[in-house]
């Protein structure tokens, strides 16, 4: 009945494993700053678990590299005064200003993205503290702003490219910028507004795009590259600073 779970040490990683019921094989997941999940069926034995582990410890050990590489590269965001966070492909210092309004709320200038926070709620250390319950109001703001911007977009693309979706919507997506259905319906993930426009306009082209290739042949790319000569080099960009998004996820 359901799952069972069960804690150990490999190596020097933590192991959670996840017994299932009808599972047949065993599998690895691995995620930043998690121990090692591993789901197995009820039956596999913990030596089978260790000896599955220690093939793939190499592997499991890149991985972790590779994971603290990106922490160092993009470190966790502090919800605080002078902290960078991009918006629209540049960095704005983080500023705690005092509102006249009742509710806590952000908007952003060339410089800034700030934090307005009502003059009742406010005290002398208002401007140091850290404000991680502000994460809801940052997320709202940035959404906001998102689909605003990224329909505006769409709607110039459609135009240009003579290509309309029958809906376009808005979703928070871990892995993906975007996506088209076959009934011609465009997802785009909201989170593209931390990037610059000419990313926010490759994300756009490339999914219109499938409206007439749904599929990525020659003749798709070559569509792609008629409105934007240079898409290698924004796919590129977008691939190596994907992670600029993390600050928006909801914590657990």
């Amino acid at each position: 009945m359901g799952s069972q779970t069960e804690n150990f040490l490999f190596a020097k990683w933590p192991v959670e494993v996840h017994r299932r019921a009808f599972r047949r094989s065993v599998s690895i997941y691995l995620y930043p700053n998690k121990p090692i999940k591993v789901v197995a069926s009820k039956m596999t034995s913990q030596k089978v678990i260790i000896d599955f582990l220690m093939a793939k410890k190499d592997w499991i050990a890149k991985n972790f590299e590779k994971f603290a590489d990106l922490a160092e590269k993009f470190p966790e965001k502090k919800i605080k005064a002078y902290e960078d966070f991009p918006y629209l492909g540049k960095d704005r210092k983080f500023k705690v200003v005092i509102t006249l309004n009742k509710k806590s709320f952000v908007s952003v200038t060339d410089e800034h993205l700030l934090l307005h926070i009502p003059r009742n709620d406010w005290n002398a250390d208002t401007p140091l503290q850290e404000h991680p319950t502000a994460l809801n109001e940052i997320r709202h703001f940035y959404k906001r702003e998102a689909v605003k911007l990224l329909s505006e977009r769409i709607h110039h693309w459609s135009q240009q490219m003579n290509l309309h979706p029958s809906q376009v919507k808005f979703r928070e997506q871990r892995t993906r910028w975007g996506s088209c259905s076959s009934k011609k319906i465009i997802n785009l993930n909201w989170r593209l507004i931390v990037f610059g426009q000419d990313i926010i306009d490759y994300v756009i082209v490339h999914e219109l795009a499938h409206l007439e290739h749904m599929n990525h042949s020659d003749r798709f790319w070559s569509l792609v590259e008629k409105h934007l000569a240079n898409y290698q080099d924004l796919m590129k960009t977008l691939k190596q600073s994907q992670n600029l998004v993390e600050f928006l996820s909801e914590k657990p």
